[in-house]
């Protein structure tokens, strides 16, 4: 953790070099594939800003989709819902599976995620976005690895709200 909180504090504003290491440590401690920054735009609307590990097919996916809007029954959509830790053991044995929910297919068939947890970015009581996180196997997320997964995605909100400050600061002179 310290060494992430280093990064932070170093980064002058480079989100994408912060994005990435807080990503990497957390795929490491997690033991997950990949893992993916989403960004909430409000209105049930996100973004995928930053990603580490993920599939070309999943990244390209979302680069096509810009913004978009989860239903309910994804794990972002119940996640954005509650603002709680949504850890699915496997993607494909929930009912969304098998429907036509464009990011079930995408996350279960391009990113090839059996195992995912999301976890809630908060600002306060506000949701500024989504830190999630995939395994390719079924095995799910054990209490431990998503309160770690949860510390990452607090530190994630502290870069960005830290990134905005610095930009927002530049853009002033």
């Amino acid at each position: 953790m310290s060494e992430v909180l280093k990064i932070i504090s170093r980064s002058q504003g480079n989100i994408d070099a912060v994005m990435a290491a807080i990503l990497g440590f957390a795929l490491e401690l997690c033991e997950a594939e990949f893992g993916v920054l989403l960004e909430h735009h409000g209105n049930n609307l996100f973004s995928a800003s930053f990603s580490r590990g993920i599939p070309p097919a999943f990244r390209d996916w979302f680069e096509d989709q810009g913004v978009f809007a989860p239903s309910a029954q994804t794990g972002l959509g119940r996640m954005e819902n509650t603002h709680e830790v949504i850890n699915i053991f496997d993607v494909r044995a929930e009912k969304v599976y098998h429907t036509d929910d464009p990011l079930r297919h995408a996350t279960a068939e391009l990113g090839g995620a059996r195992s995912f947890v999301a976890i809630p970015m908060l600002s306060g009581d506000r949701l500024v976005g989504a830190f999630t996180i995939y395994r390719q196997q079924i095995r799910p997320f054990s209490r431990e690895a998503t309160d770690l997964a949860h510390t990452f995605a607090d530190q994630s909100v502290i870069a960005l709200e830290n990134a905005r400050m610095v930009s927002g600061l530049r853009s002033s002179y």
